[in-house]
């Protein structure tokens, strides 16, 4: 009796200590009536929009049928595997071989495929890696929209016709010339509306880990193309909350920062859901690359005239539980706008996901959201490319109320949304500026 009674007491007192909140199933709405499910696989400042109904997003299982491989592509893994044991970090932040203690002139895949949590420098090898995951994707060319939104509905949008070449990274950068010693040159023209329109910037990030990003600029009203100091890098872009160190997800340049890996635990991330289930329309270009056409979908809730949330919530994407990599990333300029960002990324793809930009007394001013998808492969398996049905990046203002969004026009075969393009490296030359600049 004294066996069983202790038998009973043990499987009360186990069950109180493992209760948890039920969780979240494949196509489960998640939103007021059940946010208590998410606690603890969202950053508490969104999680509080699912409370208030301000975000409501399905959640999608990566095991249920028709659901897509998210893993980088074969090529990618392959030579991730080889890269084991060949660089490291120097104390100046940067990547170096190993054995030469020199910068690498070319890497392909995840620099440090194995993180061992103890590592001082875990945090730097999970940027490194994550950085090199976008480098995969190659030259892109697309046209975007830059909307800004209170919580009445848009208040702007400005359209850019952006273009970057790698110089690292992508299969189709090794070997390519680089006497301007780059990681990579972005161009940068706006196009609409009217009273901007004509603006262009252009940007070279350089390989040389003491060297600032240059940074160029033409505004039509001075008919000048000017440089510009590159350490304005976190102010908003063109008045929005977006910032130029957003980027993908996180572009600052990594030896200006401190890293430190906080934890890995699991999280759910933004995904877009047409991309997961390969419902995704690819052309050929005839110069070759891949466009992606869009869907004609909401992607916002601005975009959805019975949408009672937020008009930024991302209502198009679907939630995936991932397991990430929790980094603070701390700016070695006393100037910059953020005194620490809490960046979570995929711990198996090193995506982005959700970035908390605090200010120095520990105030949560902004955040960073990114909907990702999968890689898929339009020619049997020669070239892969991240495609999908939707695309959007918030960048939220706590402190104000408001949000700036990127994101795609809806369908139109006719707008550039292109990867793995060819682009002439004559195309990010200061003298550019004059020529497109209006």
């Amino acid at each position: 009796m004294i066996l069983a009674g202790l038998a009973v007491l043990l499987a009360v007192v186990t069950g109180l200590r493992t209760s948890e909140a039920p969780r979240l199933r494949d196509d489960d709405l998640l939103g007021s009536s059940n946010w208590e499910n998410a606690k603890g696989l969202l950053p508490d400042e969104i999680l509080e929009h699912y409370r208030r109904d301000e975000y409501r997003n399905r959640i999608m299982d990566l095991g249920a049928p028709g659901v897509v491989d998210i893993q980088n592509p074969p090529d990618f893994r392959e030579a991730s595997r080889a890269n084991r044991g060949r660089y490291t970090i120097a104390p100046n932040g940067s990547i170096i071989d190993w054995r030469s203690r020199q910068q690498p002139g070319h890497v392909m895949g995840l620099p440090f495929p194995d993180i061992d949590q103890q590592d001082p420098q875990a945090g730097a090898k999970v940027m490194w890696n994550y950085f090199y995951a976008n480098y995969y994707r190659g030259n892109f060319h697309f046209l975007t929209e830059i909307v800004m939104l209170s919580p009445r509905g848009v208040e702007r949008r400005i359209t850019t016709d952006v273009r970057t070449r790698l110089y690292d990274g992508s299969p189709e950068s090794a070997g390519d010339p680089n006497p301007d010693r780059v990681f990579l040159q972005t161009l940068a023209t706006i196009v609409a509306p009217t009273d901007l329109n004509g603006t262009v910037s252009l940007t070279w990030r350089f390989r040389d880990p003491e060297r600032q990003d240059a940074l160029w600029t033409f505004v039509p009203g001075t008919r000048r193309a000017r440089q510009v100091n590159p350490l304005n890098r976190s102010d908003g872009f063109m008045g929005s909350d977006l910032s130029i160190d957003d980027g993908a997800f996180f572009d600052g340049k990594p030896e200006q920062f401190a890293f430190r890996l906080v934890e890995r635990r699991e999280q759910l991330l933004l995904m877009d859901p047409y991309s997961l289930k390969g419902e995704t329309e690819v052309v050929a270009l005839p110069g070759g690359g891949w466009r992606t056409v869009w869907k004609n979908v909401p992607r916002i809730g601005a975009d959805d005239a019975g949408w009672t949330g937020l008009p930024w919530a991302p209502v198009g994407a679907a939630l995936v539980r991932r397991p990430v990599w929790v980094v603070e990333a701390t700016p070695n300029d006393p100037n910059y706008l953020y005194g620490r960002i809490l960046l979570r990324i995929d711990a198996e793809t090193y995506r982005g996901g959700w970035a908390s930009k605090y200010d120095r007394a520990g105030t949560l001013m902004n955040t960073y959201q990114v909907c990702t998808g999968a890689f898929l492969t339009p020619d049997g398996g020669r070239t892969y490319v991240q495609s999908g049905g939707i695309a959007v990046q918030t960048a939220e203002n706590f402190q104000q109320k408001r949000a700036t969004v990127t994101l795609f026009p809806p369908r139109n075969p006719d707008n550039p949304a292109d990867w793995r393009v060819p682009l002439a490296p004559e195309l990010f030359g200061v003298d550019v500026l004059t020529r497109l600049g209006r």
